[in-house]
């Protein structure tokens, strides 16, 4: 199982479930899961995030450090979220499960308090994320665990019930 944790508040319920084969995580993950490789977008979050052994950190081009490394991608991110379900096929997912990908619904993420340097969320939806979603979905099997269905082309939807059955839980 591969999967990609976004922030949204809905992946707080499954911060729980036991380790998968590869999990990739946006910015502060950490703080709640542990997991294989961690993608941040933003400079602010690079310098605040305290590496972990055996962790792989990934940003863009121009971000790039010591731990760092840059997320290749022939199809464009805009995001830590983005970037994750790239990186996850650059590492040869063939099925992807997106956790808290909340963005049609809240800007709310569960690491708001971290954020200190915003004066507001930031909008989380735009058309270049569906995009990247909907063309990444041509390449592989991509599938959002969530309550509500998201309507994007050749993205799959997968109640979290039904997702916990999948992983025996």
């Amino acid at each position: 199982m591969n999967i990609v944790w976004f922030n949204g508040p809905s992946s707080k319920a499954l911060h729980s479930i036991p380790p998968q084969e590869t999990e990739i995580g946006c910015n502060f993950i950490e703080q709640h899961r542990a997991v294989h490789h961690v993608c941040a977008y933003d400079q602010e979050v690079i310098k605040r995030i305290t590496p972990r052994d055996q962790v792989r950190y990934w940003t863009r081009g121009h971000m790039v450090t010591d731990l760092f490394h840059l997320m290749p991608s022939k199809i464009t991110y805009s995001c830590s979220g983005t970037m994750a379900v790239r990186l996850a096929v650059h590492l040869g997912a063939q099925h992807i499960y997106v956790i808290g990908c909340d963005w049609e619904h809240t800007k709310a993420s569960v690491f708001d308090q971290e954020y200190t340097w915003r004066s507001q969320p930031p909008r989380k939806f735009t058309n270049a994320r569906r995009g990247t979603l909907e063309k990444t979905s041509q390449e592989v099997s991509l599938t959002i665990v969530g309550d509500r269905k998201v309507p994007y082309a050749g993205v799959d939807n997968i109640k979290p019930g039904d997702f916990l059955k999948l992983i025996n839980c």
